[in-house]
């Protein structure tokens, strides 16, 4: 977190309750350490995806996708592309619908979304209660947002953090691995234990070794598609699928679209 990050983080913590903030990142990285804010987060992934620490777990925000961060929720900010713009909104949370505000969640972004994300951030970076119209759309279109666009959870890691250290050791390994055929007698010579040991260690963690690895790859994928340098073909090799055939099937299992739609949805924003 660089000085000028902290203190804008600072004056929106120390700010009265009546205002909603507005930050738009450029076309930077993002690195942003562990913080909380007395305040409820939206944050909106223009281009680019980003990676958020929340509670020791680890999520993943796919470009075109927006995360609800509670307040007074210490996360963690971070992305693997080279270039990301980021919408920021941030507003009290005694403004907070219900109950479930407090709870993080990921949610798809669409076009009518979109465009209310767009015609708020022209009235920041301050919307004041004062506003009163204003202001009243703002928390209105937030949390219809957070209950009605369609939620998706996408941790990165997928397994808590007490994690055991072997499978700990085994994911570490899959992670370097994605794009080669590596196979569960690989990753089980890497992490110690044998085949048998190391699948039943992942069914203990509620999911396969074939099903991580598969999770893995396609969210890779999501982030080369990201910096939009290559096509989708040669995105489906460089994460380790066989056939385009393959990721195509893989990814829509996972984000419920095939690649192609995403792509589309990608040059649209």
């Amino acid at each position: 977190m660089n000085e000028e990050q902290r203190t804008f983080i600072n004056s929106v913590g120390a700010a009265s309750s009546d205002k909603v903030f507005v930050k738009v990142t450029g076309r930077e990285g993002i690195n942003l350490e562990p913080y909380s804010l007395n305040r409820i987060q939206l944050v909106e992934a223009v281009t680019g995806t980003l990676h958020v620490m929340v509670n020791d777990r680890e999520y993943f925000v796919p470009e075109g996708y927006a995360c609800w961060i509670p307040s007074n929720t210490v996360h963690a900010l971070t992305s693997c592309n080279r270039r990301i713009v980021l919408r920021f909104f941030f507003f009290s949370p005694e403004d907070a619908a219900d109950s479930k505000a407090d709870n993080f969640s990921v949610h798809y972004v669409c076009p009518w979304a979109s465009t209310n994300f767009r015609f708020i951030v022209g009235y920041g970076p301050v919307i004041s209660r004062d506003d009163t119209g204003l202001y009243a759309f703002c928390l209105s279109f937030f949390h219809t947002f957070r209950k009605e666009e369609r939620q998706v959870m996408l941790p990165l890691r997928g397994i808590d953090a007490d994690t055991p250290p072997t499978l700990r050791k085994a994911m570490a390994y899959l992670h370097v691995h994605l794009a080669d055929n590596v196979k569960v007698e690989d990753t089980a010579k890497a992490a110690g234990v044998s085949p048998r040991t190391l699948s039943r260690l992942f069914s203990e963690a509620g999911t396969t070794f074939s099903d991580y690895l598969c999770y893995q790859r396609v969210i890779r994928a999501l982030e080369l598609m990201a910096d939009n340098t290559m096509a989708l073909k040669e995105v489906a090799y460089a994460t380790g699928f066989s056939t385009p055939a393959n990721f195509n099937r893989a990814f829509k299992q996972v984000m419920g679209v095939p690649p192609s739609e995403m792509r589309k949805r990608q040059s649209n924003s």
